[in-house]
């Protein structure tokens, strides 16, 4: 996921004052491909179609796959309509077999973020 869940960083105050105790989170993120990839490197959403759980470790066999082809871009969002942290939205990179990948990521937040000055 590339939402916080709040639950998971209690001891940890610096992330809990970055996302407000679970006020501020990640809301969307855009992917980027740069580069085409021959083989592999796709990014997998295991459980998109509603599936169980995946085990530990993600399988590049189920769920959605998104192959990387230079200027593609996917949009996902990582909190459902009412502000809830979408389980859904878990994701992860298949290992690349042929060629290299290169990708970038913007994260919409769901309140200011403070990062840049308003002056």
């Amino acid at each position: 996921h590339d939402y916080f869940e709040p639950s998971l960083y209690q001891q940890d105050a610096n992330t809990q004052n970055l996302i407000a105790k679970g006020r501020r989170n990640r809301m969307i993120t855009v992917f980027w491909y740069l580069s085409d990839v021959e083989d592999g490197g796709e990014t997998v959403f295991p459980i998109a179609d509603r599936a169980k759980e995946p085990p530990k470790h993600l399988h590049c066999e189920n769920g959605l796959r998104v192959h990387p082809e230079a200027g593609k871009v996917i949009v996902f969002y990582s909190q459902t309509p009412d502000g809830g942290l979408d389980r859904y939205s878990l994701h992860g990179a298949c290992p690349v077999k042929e060629g290299i990948k290169w990708a970038a990521n913007k994260w919409v937040w769901n309140a200011p973020m403070g990062f840049v000055s308003e002056d």
